[in-house]
């Protein structure tokens, strides 16, 4: 099975992209983004849609240490935690998570229960405060 047909037909198809993953993956997550800078939560106001697939991703663009402290949002939802910081979690599922000077944390999930959700940074000193609203549907 070394015959040139045969190398030339899987060259072929690698170029064309039919043994690229990438061509039969499912689209990104739609993405909302925090960032971190000056003791600040930029925006302070964010919205999502109820049972819609979301990556948030929270910049520390500070020197200091934060915290992204979701109060009631994450409880019993799965929830995917990835970048250079450091998630925490208790018996409810997801607590926080520790972002690094310009670091940053990337949480995938799909958001169960409208309403208004705040969080909150609550390391000593710092007074830092967010809002997410989640939206029963996108119209």
């Amino acid at each position: 099975m070394r015959s040139p047909i045969l190398r030339a037909a899987l060259l072929g198809a690698c170029l064309l992209g039919l043994f690229n993953s990438s061509a039969t993956a499912k689209p990104a997550a739609p993405e909302s983004e925090i960032v971190i800078r000056e003791r600040t939560f930029i925006p302070a106001v964010i919205s999502l849609t109820k049972d819609e697939l979301v990556t948030l991703i929270i910049k520390n663009e500070d020197h200091d240490l934060h915290a992204f402290v979701p109060l009631l949002l994450f409880q019993g939802l799965n929830v995917m935690v990835t970048g250079n910081s450091a998630p925490e979690f208790n018996e409810t599922g997801f607590a926080r998570v520790l972002i690094p000077p310009r670091g940053q944390a990337e949480i995938r999930f799909r958001p169960a229960t409208s309403g208004r959700f705040f969080y909150i940074c609550d390391l000593t000193g710092h007074q830092m405060r967010g809002e997410i609203i989640v939206a029963s549907d996108s119209s």
